[in-house]
């Protein structure tokens, strides 16, 4: 490209650069730029803006696009994009006229009274979006045991062709209560349990483990970005971010990906289910995206044969513990009255509970994994490893099955209402979008206050006297 010679871009030919420029080996960015023929200041505006560029991907901008065009309203337009996304990915069959009747409709709703879906505006939309008409093949929707069956004896063979046990993934959220307290207790035969109202604090949690049992670093989000609780932490054990409903969406979903790309030395699969916020497009140097069947979850997935309920089981073991602690701290205070649940899930903040997590998810063997893995028919043995050690087996029993399913149905993703769509363009729009910094679950947090130096080293002094004294002990 010559110094007088200027000529816009379009998204496809930004991407083909970066990918070009992912295959030179290492040099620097004025020989890369040769060797792209391309000027120096263009590649390094491309890699500037390197994220932008694949987000724009991400959401299906047409790749020929070379600069974004806004239609006559374009609050409403993004509003439609948002419905007909979420209603396609409940495989809803939509047609021209629908879509300019629900445009009319989301426009009316956002006070757009005005607003008309012409059809030369809905023919500019779709060019603009992206989105073609298109015959349905097949009885897809009606996918289950039979889809689950037809993946793995047609499809997953040629994906463990190409990759090594150690390079397949799977990833799945689940949520997860993490103040909630057992709904069960022992009482005297002539006493009365006082119900008590369940904490519903939640979180979503992002798992992710290959088929030998490597266990990547959980994702966390909750619903405040800087928790009262966060002051003065310099390092969490988890990776953490945060949104208004603690749910995964695609942006999250993407910047996981493209981080872990960029960190990647080999290339790897990763197997998603096709939920909403799992349905992204990226160019990824070492990560191979693929989705599971429809309705197979349950079915096939490793992280639901077991890999997150082993987690859950450990974090409510880990409950249980500081529960007990927290009992008898109540106990020794003078001016506790009387003991409520409440007062106990409300000592147990959110940077506990990442560490909680973080702790459950250690204890989790690769033994686990993998059987889970065999349970979702993906390896064809039969015999299972045995576990030396499983201490998750401790909460199997009855009172403690309710506890470790109290969130089992929690919803992890995204899924928007009409009313959810209009409300968050509108927002986005005025410039609303305030920061959730003090969510409701932390409202009741007690502030504690960074240990000094000084008493981290008494502490420690502490623990050094009781391990030398318990090991005198079992020498006597």
């Amino acid at each position: 490209m010559s110094a007088n010679t200027r000529r816009a871009l379009s998204l496809n030919d930004k991407l083909d650069i970066l990918r070009k420029y992912d295959q030179l080996p290492k040099m620097g960015q004025r020989d890369a730029a040769v060797r792209l023929n391309i000027s120096q200041s263009v590649l390094g505006r491309i890699l500037k803006n390197r994220e932008d560029i694949e987000c724009e991907a991400l959401q299906n901008e047409s790749q020929s696009r070379k600069r974004k065009r806004c239609g006559k309203d374009d609050t409403v337009e993004r509003a439609l994009k948002e419905w007909f996304v979420k209603v396609r990915n409940k495989d809803a069959r939509v047609s021209g006229p629908l879509l300019r009747q629900k445009a009319e409709e989301l426009a009316e709703k956002m006070g757009k009274v005005d607003f008309k879906a012409t059809e030369g505006w809905f023919h500019r939309w779709k060019k603009r979006e992206n989105i073609c008409f298109q015959k349905m093949h097949g009885e897809q929707g009606d996918a289950d045991f039979t889809s689950a069956h037809f993946w793995l004896e047609n499809e997953w063979p040629s994906i463990i062709s190409e990759f090594s046990p150690s390079d397949v993934f799977n990833a799945d959220e689940t949520g997860l209560y993490f103040r909630a307290l057992p709904e069960h207790t022992y009482v005297l035969q002539n006493d009365k349990a006082k119900g008590t109202k369940s904490c519903k604090e939640r979180i979503t949690i992002l798992c992710c483990a290959s088929m030998t049992g490597e266990k990547k670093k959980l994702l966390v989000i909750g619903k405040s970005k800087q928790p009262r609780c966060f002051k003065g932490v310099k390092a969490l054990p988890i990776d953490y971010t945060a949104n208004k409903n603690a749910w995964m969406t695609q942006e999250i979903f993407s910047q996981w990906l493209i981080k872990w790309d960029n960190e990647l030395d080999r290339k790897i699969v990763l197997l998603v289910d096709n939920c909403t916020a799992h349905n992204v497009i990226l160019n990824l140097k070492n990560i191979k995206l693929v989705f599971l069947p429809a309705n197979t979850t349950s079915l096939i997935q490793p992280c639901d044969q077991g890999i997150i309920r082993t987690l859950k089981a450990y974090y409510r073991l880990k409950m249980r513990k500081r529960v007990i602690t927290l009992i008898d701290e109540m106990f020794e205070c003078e001016s506790t009255s009387t003991l409520k649940a409440n007062d106990l899930s409300k000592k147990i903040n959110i940077l506990e509970a990442l560490h909680f997590v973080n702790e459950a998810w250690n204890n989790i063997s690769d033994v686990t994994i993998r059987n889970c893995f065999r349970h979702g028919g993906f390896v064809k043995t039969e015999e299972e490893e045995e576990e030396e050690d499983d201490h998750s087996k401790d909460l199997t029993e009855k009172t403690y099955e309710d506890w470790i399913d109290i969130d089992r149905d929690l919803q992890t993703s995204e899924q928007y209402s009409e009313d959810q769509i209009c409300q968050s363009i509108n927002e986005i729009t005025n410039n609303n979008d305030e920061e959730n910094d003090e969510s409701d679950e932390e409202e009741v947090d007690v502030v504690v206050k960074p240990s000094s130096n000084k008493e981290v080293l008494e502490a420690l002094d502490v623990i050094r006297r009781a391990v030398h004294h318990r090991a005198y002990k079992f020498q006597i």
